[in-house]
């Protein structure tokens, strides 16, 4: 269920503000559903206070949890249990089988839903709550500055709460080391029949689903005049046509930042990938869980640290001050993004065919020729996935662009979108932004998946 698998990826890539303000759109006293009942209560998750962030955050990472059961559940072990266990009950054979397989991977989903949800600022702020640490941070930081004590403990408490989340589900794993990746067919073996209509109907729902939650953003992209009423009084594109002319600096700020940190992360990502590979079997372990262990850094936290550690520092030659240039926006990015370019260069270290290697020093090639003919070839598509998962990963921090971005010139496209959305008059065109910004994401996974099936044969082998 490859498409199963790779929508459920979509979450690390969205800001979940957009779902937070689409609903908003819909529901709301003025939106289309608003309008229909009215009667019944008041349904805007604006006054729904801390249970709409709840409900939201729910609704906005329910499809990663899927993915983290499928990437990390082998559909052997499901599909021997059904047929050892013909005739019993679901429930029993929920309990039994599906539920102690799938725990893995449900408990990472978890604990990533819990880190995610931690660090969220623009959701909880979107809905108007502030009293959570991350929005608590942001607030004494913009008010008072970096240096402000009470951000720091908020900062240090996010940073001790995400590393007991992070601890308590590598306790749980116990001796195991990182789940094994099941995206593609082990090496040698059959790929299971997978049951097509099940799953047609499992991926149609969740389309379906959230289709509907991102039809206020959709409606609202395509709206010349939209107010309490059921729907639209015209459609028109002009929303996408100021897109196109006024967010160029946005798209390139995107590129430059994220781009930067995506080949810093790819590099630093070859060199600790090594180090892994090359350690013990025990060191291996628990290097491989200490690499993970960078995704319970909170943006925040890590945003709040850079600010206050490069406070009064200058370059060298340019002597600009590091808190007010644009510099440690894509070094953050790269912290935030390196766990994933490990990952995938440690899979591409593990798919680097040995036998040819060996048969190609014996017959006397060179190093570089080695390195130029096998090994680059046999990793480009590895690397080319690495790059994609850090870009992306970058591309959606709201949490760390929201404190690092110096001035408005200097944001990012997810910033830019969250910026246009706290304005009235801004809701059509940060609509519009939005739905380019989904479907840049969707082609990025598309190119992802072709970039997954050509090495799935040497890449099956390996373990995360």
């Amino acid at each position: 269920p490859l498409a199963v698998k790779l929508s459920g990826l979509l979450p690390l890539f969205i800001p979940p503000f957009i779902l937070s303000l689409s609903l908003q759109t819909l529901l709301g006293r003025g939106g289309t559903l608003g309008q229909w009942f009215a009667h019944l209560g008041d349904f805007d998750p604006a006054s729904w206070g801390l249970s709409g962030v709840v409900i939201i955050e729910a609704l906005h990472y329910f499809p990663m949890v899927l993915a983290a059961i499928l990437l990390t559940t082998i559909p052997s072990s499901h599909q021997a249990a059904e047929s050892a266990c013909l005739g019993t009950r679901w429930s029993r054979l929920f309990t039994r089988v599906f539920l102690p397989t799938s725990l893995p991977g449900l408990v990472l989903g978890m604990a990533m839903t819990f880190l995610k949800v931690l660090d969220d600022l623009a959701t909880p702020l979107s809905l108007g709550v502030t009293n959570l640490l991350a929005p608590q941070a942001f607030f004494r930081v913009s008010t008072y500055g970096a240096q402000d004590p009470l951000a720091s403990l908020m900062a240090i408490q996010m940073f001790v709460v995400s590393g007991l989340a992070w601890t308590a589900a590598i306790a749980f794993f116990g001796q195991r080391t990182w789940p094994r990746l099941s995206y593609v067919t082990p090496h040698g073996s059959a790929a299971p029949a997978p049951d097509r209509g099940r799953w047609l109907i499992l991926f149609s729902g969740m389309a379906a689903l959230y289709a509907a939650g991102y039809s206020g953003t959709i409606l609202m992209s395509l709206a010349q005049h939209w107010s309490y009423s059921a729907l639209p009084d015209s459609f028109v594109l002009t929303h996408y046509l100021r897109v196109i002319d006024a967010e160029k600096g946005s798209f390139l700020n995107t590129l430059l930042f994220c781009g930067f940190a995506a080949i810093v992360d790819v590099a630093a990502g070859i060199l600790v990938a090594l180090a892994i590979e090359k350690s013990t079997p025990s060191r291996k372990k628990w290097l491989s869980w200490a690499s993970a262990g960078l995704l319970s850094i909170p943006g925040v936290s890590l945003a709040i640290a850079y600010l206050q550690f490069f406070n009064e520092t200058s370059l060298v030659l340019s002597n600009t001050p590091l808190d007010t240039g644009a510099l440690l926006l894509p070094l953050a990015f790269s912290i935030r993004g390196l766990p994933f370019a490990i990952l995938a260069c440690r899979i591409a270290l593990q798919s680097l065919p040995k036998n040819q290697m060996d048969a190609a020093a014996v017959s006397g090639r060179r190093p570089w020729s080695i390195l130029s003919r096998i090994i680059l070839p046999s990793m480009s598509g590895h690397l080319l996935v690495a790059l994609v998962l850090c870009f992306g990963v970058a591309a959606v921090d709201l949490s760390t662009a929201m404190l690092l971005v110096p001035s408005e010139s200097k944001a990012t496209v997810s910033y830019s979108l969250y910026l246009h959305m706290q304005t009235t008059t801004g809701r059509g065109t940060a609509s519009a932004l939005a739905i380019l910004f989904i479907a840049a994401v969707t082609s990025l996974l598309v190119a992802f998946a072709a970039l997954m099936r050509p090495h799935g044969t040497n890449a099956g082998r390996n373990t995360g």
